[in-house]
């Protein structure tokens, strides 16, 4: 029984040491998340959904503001809207990551309305999220390289074809950079369809939520003890911005009555589309050249406002 147990031990060694590699080499590739818990922790963030996970490069942003005196550099912690719906759970992940020697930090909150929903079931006030359960809310360690925590809380997340197919990769700094963009207008449309009816689902079952609403507020408070705070609505098709004003109505309002209270900067690009050409691939999601122009343009508001 001794050996019995000593060969499982070898084996479960020997195992944990060639994912170790794997994660090493090629965890930007399998997993859109796992790079964000080997990094040390940061002095400015991106916080968001998909859309800031996608569209807000910090390497631009790093590169435009170097001249400031930003602390930089930025780190992405932005992850899907699965995940990323306002509230306690995100908060206190983004404040494990964050460094706490920031004093002059710079935070881009890219907000959507969806961000600010919970399902109707839910009573947040009593704990209840969606969100509970899945990274970066299981996660203790979020600095770890390589990290096994996220590896036996969530491997369901990984992805081991996308070694092969390298459709998208998570760079460093936490900016998911997709690489399989439509080619045509025939699959952009019907990726746009499949975006409009994730959504259209989404108002069916969600609504807004007055306990994230007030958890924005604390957020951003948080923030603002280490440096400036930036609240981005990031440019989309007018089909989605027509289904996200269904949802949430009052909007751009709430967002520019809980900056100004709190001294911070709201950046609107809905209104803005139409003026400067934002590529997306999906009438949601900002491509990787969109995504360029779009983070140039929020390093020249920044700088702009003497913010």
């Amino acid at each position: 029984m001794r050996k019995f147990i000593i060969k499982c031990f070898g084996f479960f060694l020997i195992v944990i040491f060639i994912l170790s590699i794997i994660l090493v080499e090629y965890g930007s590739y399998i997993d859109f998340f796992y790079n964000k818990f080997t990094t040390p922790k940061s002095k400015s963030l991106i916080i968001g959904d998909s859309r800031g996970l996608q569209g807000i490069q910090p390497s631009i942003i790093n590169k435009e503001l170097k001249n400031s005196n930003l602390e930089l550099p930025i780190l992405n912690y932005s992850f899907t809207i699965a995940q990323a719906h306002i509230g306690e759970l995100y908060r206190k992940s983004i404040l494990k990551k964050l460094d706490p020697k920031s004093k002059n930090g710079i935070f881009i909150i890219s907000i959507t309305p969806w961000m600010l929903g919970s399902k109707k079931e839910n009573n947040n006030y009593a704990g209840e999220f969606k969100e509970a359960g899945t990274p970066p809310h299981n996660m203790t360690f979020v600095d770890l390289n390589p990290n096994f925590e996220y590896l036996l809380k969530n491997l369901n997340y990984f992805n081991f074809k996308g070694v092969f197919k390298k459709n998208s990769i998570l760079h460093k700094d936490g900016w998911l950079e997709a690489n399989n963009l439509p080619k045509d207008s025939i699959t952009f449309n019907a990726w746009k369809q499949t975006q409009l009816d994730i959504f259209n689902g989404f108002i069916k079952d969600y609504k807004v939520s007055d306990y994230r609403k007030k958890s924005l507020d604390t957020l951003i408070k948080n923030l603002k003890e280490h440096g400036k705070v930036i609240l981005v609505r990031s440019p989309i098709d007018k089909e989605m911005l027509d289904l996200e004003n269904t949802f949430f109505p009052d909007f751009n309002l709430f967002i520019e009555g809980i900056s100004e209270r709190n001294n911070a900067k709201f950046l609107n690009y809905t209104n803005k589309f139409l003026k400067i050409k934002f590529q997306t691939y999906d009438g949601h999601h900002l491509d990787k050249f969109g995504g360029v122009v779009f983070s140039k343009s929020i390093c020249d508001s920044i700088i702009n406002l003497k913010y």
